[in-house]
């Protein structure tokens, strides 16, 4: 591929995510080459609109030497499989996340990037609001931390009480989408904020709500202790991921209500998302206290959708064939912490967090 020729891209899977990488890997200059579904009508509107190719079967995209990179917008369960099989062949890898559904099979896509030096990106593209750029900017001023909250509370209806649907022993939606409930929808993004802001923390306690005849959970809490070294030494992280009924709550007044707190010695820094769907709405609010002066500075900045600047960031990076963040480490990072959640709120027990990569 030669520096002013476009760059090719499969989009695998057609499913409701997709549209954002399609959009954004067009307005980043990509051409969508291939539109990969096993439900051709799922495909269709995107074939139609880039005269891409249509592919029930992702291999016929990765066998393509034409593309150059493949978008994996699948369920979680079949991640693995297709970023594994085009890391193989040669092409550079964007996974939406969560990177899988469990950190063995996260394990095995970081693998296949260390054996063929191949590129392989997260799609955790909360990191890209400006908002959150900046308090990445403005982190190092805090000094020593103190505490830090983080949360995600998302408006799911009154699913806490209402009938439950019949069970015909089928995973549910959001278990066979998604592969799991509301720890793993909305708890992912902000388990990748926290690691990224402040570092991977080293041991916690969890508990969880999962309503009886249901498969997924409504809600996660966790305490998490940081290292004993850095600017994290001390801190503690407490976390919680709930899906409510509630309409008018958080920042929005829409129900979605997700935030970080990040408190150190010398200021805080108060962040809260706007709705994940419809990013362009509102801006993501950071408002950064200083300590020092007693001054409070809002940063609105303008309305960003941050899976347009993920994906412009995704691609400039293969272009210039560099591995750029969220890494498939960092995706993995977040399933294995994902998994020891879990794991602590089954058994209420303290977990110590096997980060392996």
């Amino acid at each position: 591929m030669s520096s002013k020729s476009k760059m090719r891209f499969a989009v695998i899977g057609c499913g409701g995510i997709s549209r954002f990488h399609f959009n954004g890997l067009a307005k980043a200059g990509a051409r969508i080459a291939r539109a990969v579904d096993i439900r051709p009508d799922a495909a269709q509107p995107w074939v139609d609109r880039f005269g891409a190719k249509y592919s029930s079967d992702y291999r016929e995209a990765i066998d393509d030497d034409e593309i150059d990179a493949v978008a994996v917008t699948s369920p979680s369960r079949l991640h693995r499989e297709i970023a594994v099989a085009a890391l193989k062949a040669g092409k550079a890898v964007i996974v939406e996340k969560t990177l899988t559904d469990n950190p063995r099979d996260s394990l095995k896509i970081v693998e296949a990037v260390r054996e063929t030096g191949g590129l392989c990106f997260t799609a955790y593209m909360k990191r890209f609001f400006p908002a959150l750029q900046k308090a990445k900017e403005l982190l190092p001023g805090l000094g020593q931390l103190i505490s830090v909250h983080a949360r995600s509370w998302q408006p799911w209806g009154n699913v806490w009480t209402a009938p439950l649907p019949p069970s015909d022993g089928k995973p549910s939606f959001v278990v066979a989408n998604y592969g799991g409930g509301m720890l793993v929808c909305g708890g992912s993004h902000i388990l990748d904020l926290v690691m990224w802001l402040v570092g991977r923390p080293v041991k916690l306690w969890a508990n969880q709500y999962t309503r009886q005849g249901l498969d997924h959970d409504f809600r996660h809490t966790a305490l998490m202790t940081l290292p004993d070294s850095g600017q994290a030494a001390g801190a503690a992280v407490s976390f919680e991921a709930c899906a409510h009924p509630f309409k008018t709550v958080g920042y929005e007044k829409n129900g979605w209500d997700e935030r970080l707190e990040i408190n150190g010695v010398n200021g805080r820094l108060d962040i809260a998302t706007v709705t994940w769907n419809e990013p362009e709405k509102a801006p993501a609010l950071l408002v950064h206290t200083d300590n020092t002066t007693g001054q409070a500075t809002d940063y609105r900045f303008f309305a960003a959708n941050p899976f347009d600047l993920e994906m412009a960031y995704f691609v400039d990076c293969i272009r210039k064939r560099k591995q750029g963040y969220p890494s498939a480490v960092d995706g993995y990072a977040v399933d294995e912490l994902i998994a020891c959640i879990t794991r602590s709120a089954r058994t209420a027990k303290v977990i110590d967090v096997p980060f392996k990569a």
